[in-house]
């Protein structure tokens, strides 16, 4: 009986097993989705942990015990937190809920300009026909004035309910920073010896790297938007260039939040829209090429079709928290695909340089024997 070509039988160890992992994939997104809440704040918590481990190494490093570089790393995280939310938290609260009022006046205000546009187009028989966006925006008008007061009472309630979510959260953060180390060797000590201490390792480096970069480049867009918005006289000028800010931490989710954000003041003032449109890309520009190099350097070397289909899994997945861990979690595969890559290339180098050394033993000697 003859023998399969090598390249079919290649191709057959990996087409048969793929039917069960896509079973499997599907199975633990369901999962995911039955669990919760449950499974984003263990993830949060997760990693905010991981974030976190970096100042407590470093506390270890000068010779604080761990329980008390953990105790004094999670206060100080605390304290942040509560500064936050005593100072920037309230004043952001405050122009979220004066935007909400605004929205119907400024959905109306687009309808007009938009009118007027398509006077313009008739009288000059372009062929520009805005009938349905018109028709779309004055039904949301009447849309928003007829749920804004649920909705006010739908967000205080989802309010309570995060302050919740985010009590469970900081405990559980606490516990990982304590006792995480050891749950998580537990956890890759089940991956094989030659893959478990590179994942982990890689895991954290990535996690720590991305994130500290783009909670940094975050911070310098949004002051910097916050300073050029509050000149332009743009409405909401922090709750925008916050909003633009955090979105920063999701690749090319600033470029979404520009776009959202000139889009609602274009509603208000199309010219006002634009120059926020086109100052604020100039912005995140050049902070990408000045800035962003230097703080992240080579990070993932992702390709940017990866990245995106990276971001369409997490967020499958995981929602907004697997947007947030997507880029390095792929950053991590990818690591461990290298190395896997590499010790495939060294064993085929030492097959073949113990087949130079050893003729008597090679593939060839052995097939003219059979």
């Amino acid at each position: 009986m003859s023998e399969l070509p090598k390249p079919l039988l290649r191709w057959m160890n990996w087409g048969l097993p793929f039917p069960f992992l896509v079973l499997n994939i599907g199975l633990l997104l369901f999962v995911l989705r039955s669990l919760q809440p449950i499974v984003t704040i263990v993830g949060t918590a997760a990693l905010l942990a991981f974030l976190l481990e970096y100042p407590v190494f470093l506390l270890e490093k000068r010779g604080f015990p761990r329980t008390l570089a953990v105790g004094a790393v999670f206060l100080l995280a605390l304290s942040a937190a509560t500064i936050f939310g005593i100072t920037i938290a309230p004043f952001l609260w405050d122009q979220l809920q004066e935007l909400s009022g605004h929205l119907p006046s400024w959905l109306d205000s687009g309808t007009k300009q938009l009118q007027v546009l398509q006077v313009w187009a008739d009288s000059r028989h372009l062929p520009l026909d805005l009938s349905d966006l018109v028709t779309n925006l004055q039904e949301r008008v009447s849309q928003e004035v007829r749920l804004l007061p649920t909705q006010t009472v739908n967000f205080a309630i989802a309010t309570l309910d995060g302050a919740i979510e985010f009590l469970v959260t900081g405990v559980l953060t606490f516990y990982f920073l304590l006792h995480g180390e050891r749950l998580w060797e537990g956890i890759f000590l089940w991956l094989p010896p030659q893959v478990g201490p590179r994942a982990q390792s890689a895991l954290q480096q990535n996690f720590e790297k991305y994130f500290i970069g783009q909670a940094t480049i975050a911070t310098i867009m949004s002051v910097a938007l916050s300073l050029v918005f509050w000149l332009l006289k743009v409405p909401f000028s922090a709750l925008f260039a916050s909003a633009i800010g955090l979105m920063v931490l999701i690749p090319f989710g600033d470029i979404v939040g520009i776009v959202a954000v000139s889009a609602l003041v274009a509603l208000n003032s199309v010219w006002l829209g634009l120059e926020v449109l086109l100052i604020a890309a100039a912005i995140d520009q050049a902070i990408d090429q000045a800035i962003a190099p230097r703080i992240l350097g080579q990070f993932t070397g992702l390709n940017p079709i990866w990245v995106i289909i990276a971001l369409l899994l997490g967020a499958k997945a995981g929602g907004i928290l697997g947007l947030f861990i997507a880029v390095p979690i792929a950053a991590t595969i990818k690591t461990l695909a290298e190395d896997w890559r590499d010790r495939q290339k060294l064993t085929a180098h030492s097959s073949k340089d113990s087949s130079i050394f050893h003729p008597e033993i090679s593939e060839e000697t052995l097939t003219k024997v059979e």
